[in-house]
Parts: structure tokens; C-alpha cells; sequence
């Protein structure tokens, strides 16, 4: 039996009583066509399912082939050593690699529903972003190849980071070595399409203190921004109470950082008088000898690359699911 035909450009047009070049004007830049119009033509595309499929020659044409790595618009160090991990093999595979930056949950829904990867692409990387079911269904419907990094969707090859059992392995770390009291300096407020790990490394820190009798006192939490900056607010404002903690876990490397700077400016010595741990190993943690939770972040990236130019190669491969090994990276600073 034959499914229904896919729509058409001009299925869309008829629909929303425009003109052809009218729909494609609005596929190639929203702002060239006028609000009320853009409004009908955007209804058209969601009621009919519409996906832009012109750009199949344009692709086969091409002797580079393009994959695009959507990240949320801010900058994190971890998305660069993942992206480290993909150069090699993109390269040798003569692909080039195209980052976006997404900076609203309605960016990344209109470049999913009107094709804007699909007809540029040949396949994408998302990292630590959600992809809700809609974008997810019309991603798959596309055809275009995907993979996910730090989330699971079963439409999608997936890497992911054991973010409970890196917390639990932090507390573990510490308790062993008499470093308690423990406290935690996570993230305030993720933007709302990206994904929150500071809520899951909680947890497994937290439960495994509790489990041990040493239950996370919440004076001894502070949330702030996931920089440099925020690690040492947040520290200098636990480190100047006079039952301060006995050692710190930031939720990133980036945050323990400014823990050391706020140690130093308070005259602690570290590990002597502070323990501090941080998350995701980044290079600049062997440079400042710090103690951290490694998720192998330049393996997920080519891990990633792999498997998206596998699945791109032979479609039919089976979907993968993989969750990388976290591992305590012992230095000096605990």
C-alpha cells in the first residue's frame, strides 16, 4: 500500500493562497515576506508537514560534505573539546563542520519545520540542548541524519554522560579522603532549551553523602553562573562563614577555578584547609592541577562524528545508545 504523497512547495502555496516564490522567499528569510502572510505560510507548513526537500542535488553536487553542530548560545569549553574530538574524523571524511549557535527554543523550532538543515546539511551533532517530540518527529521525518549528545531519544543515536554517578562519584572521593564537610556550587538558571546536569550531579552527590551520614547541610549549596566569576562569588560566600565546608564540588571545572582564586584570596591552603573538585576534565584542569570528574569529552565528540557519518554512509545501521564511563581525575587540589 502507498503512503500519502509528501507535500510540495506547491501544496503549500495553494494552501496559504501565495505565490511559489512567495513560500520560497519565506523558506530563505522570514523577514522578506510580510507578517500576516509569513503567519498563513507557516500554518500551510505545519498542517501539511511540509519538509523542504530541494536541496538533494545541491548535496550530491557537492564534493565536501557539510555536518552542522547545534550548540545553546553561550559559550562553554566543554562544547569546544567536544567539537576537538569531531575535527579528525570530519576531516579525513572531507566533511566540513558548520556551528550554530541557538539562542531561543523558537529559533530552533523554525529551522527544523521549515528544512533550514535539512536542505544545507547532510547530518547534525545537538549537544546538551532538548529536542522536544515535535522537532524530534520532524527532524526523523526529514531523513536527515542525527545524533545527540547528553540526551536520549529513541529516533536518534545518543551519547550520553552519567551525570548521577559522576556526583556520586565526587562524594565518594571526598568522604575516602576525610574531606567532610562537603559542599556544592551548581548552576542558578539554565537557559530553557538546554539540558540541566547541575540538578542531576546534585543528586547523585547529595545521595550518596546522605547514604554515608553526611547529608548535604543546604547552607553548604550556592547556584550561580557556570563561569569563572560564579565559582568564586559563590565560594567567597561560603568560605567567610565560620562553619565554612571542608571541601567543594562545582558542578563544572570552570566553577572550581574560581573556588581556588576565592581559597587563595582568603589565605586557605589547598587540600590542607579546602578540598575543591570540579566536573568535565576540561585541558585547563591539568594545567591548574585539579582534581575532577572526567566524561571524556573529546571522545564523546568523536565518538559522535563516527557514528553520524556511519548512519549517513549505510541509513540502515542500527541506532546506537552510549553512555560514557565518568572517572575521578585525582590531582592536587583534593
Amino acid at each position: 500500500m502507498t503512503g500519502k504523497p509528501a507535500a510540495t512547495i506547491y501544496d503549500v502555496a495553494h494552501s496559504a493562497e501565495v505565490s511559489i516564490s512567495t513560500v520560497s522567499r519565506y523558506l530563505n528569510d522570514q523577514s522578506k515576506v510580510a507578517r500576516e502572510t509569513g503567519e498563513r505560510i507557516s500554518a500551510a507548513i505545519d498542517a501539511l508537514s511540509y519538509i523542504r526537500q530541494g536541496n538533494t542535488g545541491s548535496r550530491e553536487s557537492r564534493q565536501t560534505g557539510r555536518i552542522g553542530v547545534l550548540a545553546p548560545f553561550f559559550p562553554a569549553t566543554s562544547f569546544v573539546e567536544r567539537m576537538q574530538g569531531m575535527t579528525p574524523i570530519l576531516h579525513e571524511a572531507n566533511c566540513e563542520m558548520l556551528v550554530y549557535s541557538i539562542d531561543s527554543p523558537e529559533q530552533l523550532h523554525n529551522h527544523v519545520r521549515t528544512g533550514f538543515f535539512a536542505r544545507r546539511l547532510d547530518g547534525i551533532i545537538i549537544m546538551a540542548m532538548t529536542l522536544d517530540e515535535a522537532n524530534a518527529a520532524q527532524l526523523h521525518k526529514s531523513g536527515l541524519q542525527v545524533v545527540l549528545i547528553e540526551q536520549h531519544n529513541p529516533l536518534f543515536c545518543c551519547i550520553e554522560c552519567d551525570n548521577i554517578r559522576g556526583g556520586a562519584l565526587a562524594a565518594e572521593y571526598l568522604l575516602n579522603k576525610g574531606y567532610a564537610p562537603c559542599g556544592y556550587m551548581g548552576q542558578e538558571t539554565a537557559l530553557p532549551y538546554s539540558l540541566q546536569p547541575s540538578a542531576l550531579r546534585i543528586q547523585g552527590y547529595a545521595e550518596t553523602l546522605a547514604a554515608a551520614g553526611q547529608g548535604l547541610n543546604p547552607s553548604y549549596v550556592r547556584l550561580g553562573d557556570v563561569s569563572v566569576e560564579g565559582g568564586y562569588a559563590m565560594a567567597m560566600d561560603m568560605l567567610q562563614r565560620k562553619d565554612r565546608p571542608r571541601s567543594l564540588f562545582a558542578m563544572s571545572d570552570l566553577q572550581a577555578f574560581g573556588a581556588i582564586k576565592a581559597a587563595r584570596k582568603l589565605a586557605l591552603r589547598i587540600p590542607e584547609d579546602l578540598a575543591i573538585i570540579g566536573f568535565d576534565d576540561i585541558e585547563a584542569a591539568d594545567y591548574m592541577e585539579l582534581t575532577t570528574i572526567s566524561q571524556s569529552l573529546k571522545e564523546s565528540g568523536r565518538l559522535a562524528a563516527e557514528l553520524l557519518l556511519g548512519r549517513i554512509r549505510e541509513p540502515e545501521r542500527p541506532l546506537r545508545s552510549i553512555q560514557l564511563r565518568v572517572s575521578v581525575v585525582e590531582r592536587w587540589s583534593a
